[in-house]
């Protein structure tokens, strides 16, 4: 992950750990609380609504999601959302998937398609001796 983010050098990095069910739901959750954003809306919608307007008011953010072969459909498409809504700011912003070597069977979903086009860079990590 060091590695990921050394390329973007400067970055406000938001870390954010998935976890079963990796349902939308839960990942805005983890959002919200990595963005140390106090009490969470009751509507989901509010949720969301803080969290992207938060991190579109930093410099420069980037995203990173771990365990992200945790996710469901639903929520790896509101990271290539996000992913997409930013792409028109001046300084885009970077999302690094971490994950196991399963995230690539995950990414080849038909649904997924779109953020397996995006992946600039794949990195495969090997445990040390």
């Amino acid at each position: 992950m060091e590695a990921a983010l050394s390329r973007c050098d400067g970055a406000d990095s938001v870390g954010v750990a998935t976890a079963v069910p990796g349902s939308l739901a839960a990942l805005w959750d983890a959002f919200h609380a990595a963005l140390h954003l106090g009490v969470r809306p009751r509507r989901l919608a509010d949720t969301q609504r803080a969290v992207e307007d938060v991190l579109a008011r930093r410099s420069w953010p980037v995203v990173v999601v771990r365990d992200a072969h945790l996710l469901r459909t639903e929520a790896l498409q509101y990271v290539y959302g996000l992913w997409s809504l930013f792409q028109g700011y001046e300084r885009r912003m970077p999302v690094v998937l971490v994950g196991p070597e399963r995230i690539r069977s995950v990414l080849r979903r038909p649904s997924l398609a779109s953020l397996e086009s995006c992946i600039f860079i794949w990195h495969r990590l090997t445990p040390s001796p």
